[in-house]
């Protein structure tokens, strides 16, 4: 499964190839930095899936899940790095077109693969689809 990452955090963006690399079925197929450079590639490469941050320059995730879904439809999961305190734009970019949310992973040597769980659980029942 090729999967997009939008997210303007190197922290984030590192701790996302992580754990996208603890299974061998997922591949990135591009990051952007902003909402406006995911729809770009969105549209030049579609992948199976983006993972979409929701507060970046230029353009937020709400808007670029909405650009997304009109232009070039693909499955997007926002991963954010505090789903209660963003809670509107999640259901925002959910009323776009999202199909589901998830904290953004902090990962560590130690316990990569129970913190990286929700997401790639998340990834594989989208891949199941």
């Amino acid at each position: 499964m090729k999967v997009g990452i939008v997210n303007d955090s190197a922290p984030a963006v590192a701790a996302l190839r992580r754990a996208i690399a603890l299974d061998p079925a997922f591949e990135i197929a591009w990051v952007a930095g902003d909402g406006e450079q995911a729809v770009q590639l969105a549209a030049s490469h579609t992948p199976d899936l983006i993972l979409m941050d929701l507060l970046m320059p230029v353009m937020d995730g709400v808007e670029a899940t909405r650009r997304i879904m009109a232009a070039t439809p693909c499955p997007i999961v926002v991963v954010t790095m505090d789903l209660g305190r963003n809670v509107n734009q999640v259901f925002d970019a959910m009323g776009h077109g999202a199909i589901d949310a998830v904290d953004t992973p902090t990962l560590t040597e130690s316990d990569a693969k129970l913190i990286a769980g929700p997401l790639l659980r998340k990834m594989r029942n989208i891949g199941r689809w």
